[in-house]
């Protein structure tokens, strides 16, 4: 399936939202979710109903404001956000979720759209807190890991990302998706990009990841072969043709197709 591309006036005239919505990002938080995306959000989940969680270890709790509505967020952008182990980052999003609950009104169960490594967070979220979770999509999560990771260990290091890029092995991967597998009472779907040509990124890393794709022969986003952006536990929705590993948290569009199976 390619991306459908609803009108807002069709995601209008479905029936409202049962939960809210949580969004988890990715790996360092370097690809994050755009203005846009967050507007598209609060206009079809609603005001004070979409709850962004950084993955670091701050606490404040703040606000952005939009046309569309408020958006809740936890944390700082940047602070090391995303470059912890998987057990760690969900420790952050367990104690993050805890402070919306009290601070912002979040109720469970609620919806989740998770990026990259924001969904093997969820994936060992859901396995302590099974309830909390009524649907979840996720973006280009390496559920079969990531051979950049293994290859480029070195670098994670260098950017202060090591013990992140340690848990997106597909050694550790698989390990991980071993010891916790998947809810089945809890929807899951997928959705992978198929980057076409050559995308700078945000600091030349899909660049350096559509090369190193490229040689291997190997389809992918940019940083995620598109193989391993499936899950055999989970529904595949959509393959994007053309889009890259950024582009799936900059474009609003890709928030219509998520809304599309979220109660």
């Amino acid at each position: 399936m390619t991306l459908s591309l609803q009108s807002s006036e069709s995601v209008k005239a479905g029936t409202p939202k049962a939960h809210p919505l949580v969004l988890v990002h990715g790996l360092r938080n370097a690809h994050r979710w755009t203005d846009a995306f967050l507007r598209r959000c609060a206009e079809i989940w609603g005001s004070d109903r979409v709850y962004v969680v950084h993955l670091n270890g701050t606490d404040r709790i703040h606000d952005a404001h939009f046309p569309e509505g408020r958006v809740h967020m936890a944390g700082e952008f940047h602070r090391g956000a995303g470059c912890d182990t998987v057990e760690r980052q969900c420790s952050y999003l367990e104690h993050k979720l805890a402070l919306f609950e009290k601070m912002r009104g979040l109720t469970r169960p609620f919806d989740v759209i998770a990026h990259s490594m924001g969904g093997l967070v969820l994936r060992r979220y859901v396995s302590l807190h099974p309830d909390d979770v009524a649907a979840a999509v996720t973006l280009g999560t390496p559920h079969g890991g990531a051979p950049m990771a293994r290859d480029f260990l070195w670098f994670g290091y260098v950017v202060g990302a090591g013990r992140a890029f340690s848990s997106l092995t597909p050694r550790r991967v698989r390990e991980l998706v071993n010891r916790h597998p998947w809810p089945a009472h809890i929807p899951l779907y997928t959705v992978r990009a198929i980057q076409r040509g050559v995308s700078w990124g945000v600091g030349g890393e899909l660049f350096i990841g559509t090369l190193y794709h490229g040689l291997l022969r190997r389809p992918s986003d940019g940083l995620v072969p598109a193989e391993h952006a499936l899950c055999e536990e989970g529904q595949h929705l959509a393959d994007l043709p053309g889009y890259n590993h950024l582009r799936l948290v900059s474009d609003p569009r890709v928030v219509d197709l998520c809304a599309s199976v979220l109660p």
